[in-house]
């Protein structure tokens, strides 16, 4: 399986500047990546509307709301068997995780965000 490449600073379309055409990834690379694009997407952002029972005021309530989230959607990518997200900062409203996806071939990838 293919996705389309995506830079890692800008999030945009990369190109493959030796033929000219939209660059693909596969294997581990791809997973990574669909895995950073499906955290990265929140259905209606339910889990952090705070009129639905999350208490912003309790960041372990709220870590375990967003961890569900995130392995949920890391465990929706082709080739995923299971995965760990780990927090690693919140700071200026910026939230550092790393996910660790085992894939179905039993490696483990890691995946900053």
């Amino acid at each position: 399986m293919l996705t389309w490449a995506l830079d890692n600073n800008t999030w945009d379309i990369g190109v493959d500047y030796n033929t000219k055409n939209i660059a693909l990834k596969d294997g581990n690379d791809r997973i990574a990546q669909d895995i950073a694009s499906s955290v990265r997407v929140w259905q209606g952002e339910l889990p952090m509307d705070e009129d639905r029972g999350i208490d912003y005021g309790r960041p372990e309530q709220l870590r375990g709301t967003l961890g569900f989230e995130i392995k949920k959607q890391a465990n929706l990518i082709e080739g995923v068997e299971d995965s760990l997200v780990s927090f690693n900062e919140l700071k200026d409203r910026q939230l550092d995780i790393t996910i660790y996806a085992t894939t179905t071939e039993g490696e483990t990838i890691e995946v900053k965000q």
